[in-house]
């Protein structure tokens, strides 16, 4: 894998999200929540192959921030700050990772509440990884 993967991978997380925030502001809110899981899914998934890996074969974004956890691909303290953010938003993050099902299959509408913590989360998982991009040379 290369750099040039890794910077796809991560210019089209950043189109993704950008297609959700319009799509939450557009009222279509199933549409924007499965959006904003690619987006957070592509960005972790860009991340991982800069770092020299091979994601793991997951849309699970707890899994993925689990795998550079787990795998020491960072400084101890900014792992530390990984662990952090995944036990702060736990709950949020479910929400993220059920996205997918729920914006393409789920029986039940979505509102703008759970469309907007979604795309929230999903902001913030790209300026983790944005912040985490510019550390790695």
């Amino acid at each position: 894998m290369s750099i040039e993967y890794a910077e796809l991978l991560l210019s089209r997380a950043k189109r993704y999200l950008e297609s959700a925030i319009s799509n939450l502001v557009s009222n279509r809110f199933d549409v924007a929540i499965v959006e904003a899981e690619i987006a957070a899914q592509l960005a972790l998934k860009a991340f991982i192959v800069k770092l020299g890996f091979e994601p793991p074969r997951t849309h699970m974004i707890r899994q993925l921030l689990s795998f550079i956890i787990d795998n020491k691909l960072l400084p101890d303290k900014v792992l530390e700050d990984i662990k952090n953010f995944i036990k702060r938003n736990r709950e949020k993050l479910i929400i993220v990772e059920r996205a997918r099902i729920v914006g393409r299959y789920g029986a039940s509408s979505i509102d703008y509440d759970e469309a907007e913590i979604t795309v929230n989360s999903a902001k913030e998982v790209l300026n983790i990884v944005e912040k985490l991009w510019r550390m790695v040379v």
